[in-house]
């Protein structure tokens, strides 16, 4: 058994060096790279982070120019595919070039509360046909590749709000919810969303829309929610808002300066939501809101210099309807809806 000592030594060393060891001895090193990501030293300084069914998300909230960022993705990656791409925070990055991100493709893309400022036409090049969602709100944005969203198959979601950019060619077979509150969009033409079938949520608050043209929103088989607060519009001709999905309707239309609404402007919102509340109209039409309330939707009437002369008779005499009128609804010289007697309006020879 002695002679055969330095033949077992010589197998075990061999066995070490090739890292063979057994499991019970074996220590990882911690600079040791782990699979799926790259070497932790070749991309700092980002990060990767895989979870146990090896779902490998990116973070490089810490690079400090776009030659960074490049040289990170020109590193050796054993895969490509990752599900996150997250940059959150960062005041350097102001170009997402075409080559920024290398061969990676992402699920989800999130760029936010930064200093980006422009997006090439194919810097998510690799991600066309993986990327669903899309967020790059509260950046300094005033230049996206809105022609290639036809490219991207599987995009879902869009956040573009909190940037600087004005209405764009929209172009998607696959897009559900659209996001771009808070940017420099005065105007939305009656074809906006013609080419977007599938879109169900749309999101313009806290822009300079002046007019919503008839027929804007309409024929899409699953929009139900439409926020447009805090723009400019003073008047909603007729079908302005059509929704026609099944699912129950949202409609906000809270801090414009709407003064006069035609009839049939908001249809569709069946259990709904309707939002008017921070406005300027003076009479609630009887032709114009019982249709709304008559489909069982809530609506948020507060803060309007509402009259409440005949005009709205027909919703206090009929306290199944007033109960679907928000809390805090008010005349204009604050008597609340509630309070009012419908004794009054018969006296006063209200139709």
């Amino acid at each position: 058994m002695k002679k055969f000592a330095p033949v077992g030594f010589l197998l075990l060393l061999i066995t070490f060096c090739h890292g063979r060891f057994p499991n019970s001895l074996h220590t990882e090193a911690s600079h040791w790279r782990k699979l799926p990501c790259p070497n932790p030293e070749d991309i700092l300084p980002c990060t990767c982070t895989a979870d146990q069914d090896n779902r490998v998300d990116l973070d490089c909230s810490l690079v400090a120019s776009e030659e960074e960022l490049e040289r990170v993705f020109s590193a050796t990656f054993p895969f490509s595919t990752f599900r996150n791409f997250t940059l959150v925070d960062n005041a350097y990055l102001k170009t997402l070039k075409d080559q920024s991100l290398g061969i990676a493709s992402f699920t989800g893309v999130y760029i936010m509360n930064s200093v980006l400022e422009r997006v090439e036409s194919n810097a998510l090049l690799n991600s066309f046909g993986t990327a669903q969602v899309i967020n790059m709100q509260n950046n300094l944005l005033s230049s996206f590749p809105f022609e290639t969203l036809s490219s991207f198959s599987s995009l879902v979601e869009l956040d573009l709000s909190d940037n600087k950019l004005t209405f764009p060619a929209l172009g998607s077979e696959s897009l559900l919810i659209l996001d771009l509150s808070n940017n420099l969009v005065d105007s939305v033409s009656a074809t906006a969303f013609s080419d977007t079938p599938e879109i169900s949520e749309i999101n313009l608050g806290g822009n300079q829309i002046s007019q919503i043209p008839t027929g804007t929103f309409a024929g899409h088989h699953n929009l139900y929610h439409v926020n447009l607060e805090s723009n400019a519009l003073t008047y909603l001709p007729e079908g302005a808002i059509q929704l026609t999905s099944s699912s129950s309707g949202t409609v906000i239309l809270r801090n414009n300066q709407i003064a006069d609404v035609a009839v049939n402007c908001i249809t569709d919102v069946s259990g709904g939501n309707v939002d008017v509340s921070n406005n300027s109209l003076k009479a609630l039409k009887e032709d114009v809101f019982r249709p709304i309330l008559d489909e069982h939707t809530a609506l948020d009437i507060k803060n309007n210099p509402l009259t409440c002369g005949c005009d709205i008779a027909w919703l206090i005499r009929d306290s199944s309807l007033l109960k679907l009128v928000a809390e805090g609804a008010a005349c204009f010289d604050h008597e609340l809806l509630v309070d009012l007697d419908p004794g009054i309006f018969d006296d006063m020879g209200c139709p």
